[in-house]
């Protein structure tokens, strides 16, 4: 099974950046080399930056600091973006016809339906539930002061209706519960 859909997101933003950074540089010095290949010199802004590059000193701390500095901000933005963003699906288990197929659920259509489920128990003023891996935090907000027995039907009522879909993976859920308005 490929796992196209079920892939981690790409830093695209961050992907592109770096990408289109690198193409300038490398780019820039394919012409300075076409140049040099060509007319047998170099040109010469790329002396004259080239003499004024052997005047600098590198004993000036600021100058270090700099260079420094620019290297490591470069280096992080490489890694963010090469290194793969959180996943946003979850993988169902579902008996498909075709071998290189495969379902799956968005965590935000997930974390809307526990939302849903929770906003509809009795006692339940707001519900905000934030779904991370394989671990759904539902918060609620009740008028009722004794929240334990809200807390405990919310928890059935989400993992109930989540149990309903065929999720490759179980989810966990947790409810914290306060206590909003009321009298």
């Amino acid at each position: 099974m490929s796992r196209f859909w079920h892939v981690r997101s790409a830093r695209t933003a961050t992907l592109l950046s770096t990408c289109l950074l690198l193409l300038g540089i490398s780019t820039t010095f394919l012409v300075i080399c076409l140049i040099r290949v060509a007319s047998g010199s170099w040109p010469s802004w790329i002396t004259g930056f080239l003499d004024s590059a052997k005047n600098i000193v590198w004993e000036n701390s600021s100058l270090l600091a700099l260079a420094i500095g620019v290297a490591v901000i470069g280096l992080l933005l490489l890694i963010a973006a090469l290194v793969p963003g959180k996943r946003r699906t979850a993988l169902l288990e579902w008996d498909s016809v075709h071998e290189h197929e495969e379902w799956v659920a968005d965590n935000r259509g997930l974390a809307n339906l526990a939302r849903y489920e929770a906003e509809r128990t009795d006692g339940v003023g707001g519900a905000s539930p934030i779904l991370r891996g394989k671990k759904l935090h539902v918060g609620v907000s009740t008028p009722v002061h004794e929240t334990r027995d809200i807390s405990q039907s919310v928890q059935a009522n989400v993992q109930e209706v989540l149990s309903a879909i065929p999720l490759a993976h179980s989810i966990s859920v947790s409810v914290k519960a306060t206590t909003r308005g009321g009298q």
